[in-house]
């Protein structure tokens, strides 16, 4: 992965990790299993905790969508007088602080790795040659689910495929041009003439991968 280049902190801001990357949760709600990555910050005497959640049954968040804010009273204790503004609780001031350009930049890709990875098992393996208009809406869809969740749909398609995005690229104008494919990014999605199409494929494709031998 490569290093992320993150925002300055405010001089009244502090992260307080982890080192090597966010801190990562797991819970169920209702029946799915969600993982929330947290970045960690001391400001103005307060924790503070930025989470965004994976794999949320509702949707995907497009940003962070977890904040906790605490008093800390080791901070308050140990720091004398430089603590005492904590002790005018959440102001305007401390809400304005919050590292929120920071803990996006840091939780990104960690968020956008662990998004895609279920994805990448319910649509590969792609079609080895895309000719039909099942092959384009297959592509296409994927390329709609990966745009809800990536800021780099067509990259991820390369990376995966062992293919140039020039040639992803150029397989998304043809589902266009065919009329499968409509918008681009987060705004693309499937027409509606092939939406039976694309849910029978995925359909097909999940159970075929629910088999013990995923045949």
């Amino acid at each position: 992965m490569t290093a992320v280049q993150l925002p300055d902190l405010a001089p009244n801001v502090e992260y307080r990790g982890p080192k090597e990357g966010p801190a990562v949760e797991e819970y169920t709600v209702g029946e799915y299993e969600v993982t929330a990555l947290w970045a960690r910050y001391l400001v103005h005497g307060f924790e503070v905790s930025i989470g965004w959640e994976v794999g949320h049954p509702m949707g995907h968040f497009r940003e962070p969508n977890k904040l906790s804010i605490e008093f800390d009273e080791f901070e308050h204790g140990t720091s004398g007088i430089q603590s005492q503004d904590s002790l005018e609780g959440i102001t305007t001031s401390l809400l304005r602080s919050i590292p929120m350009a920071h803990a996006r930049a840091l939780l990104r890709e960690h968020h956008e790795q662990l998004s895609v990875a279920d994805l990448r098992r319910d649509i590969t393996p792609f079609p080895s040659r895309v000719e039909t208009d099942r092959d384009y809406t297959h592509i296409a869809a994927a390329y709609v689910a990966l745009g809800k969740v990536s800021v780099e749909p067509i990259k991820r398609l390369a990376e995966w495929s062992g293919e140039s995005i020039d040639t992803w690229s150029a397989r998304l104008r043809r589902a266009r041009a065919k009329g499968i494919l409509e918008g681009k990014g987060r705004q693309g999605r499937i027409a509606p003439g092939f939406l039976s199409m694309k849910d029978e494929i995925w359909s097909s494709m999940r159970a075929r991968k629910d088999k013990p031998d995923g045949h």
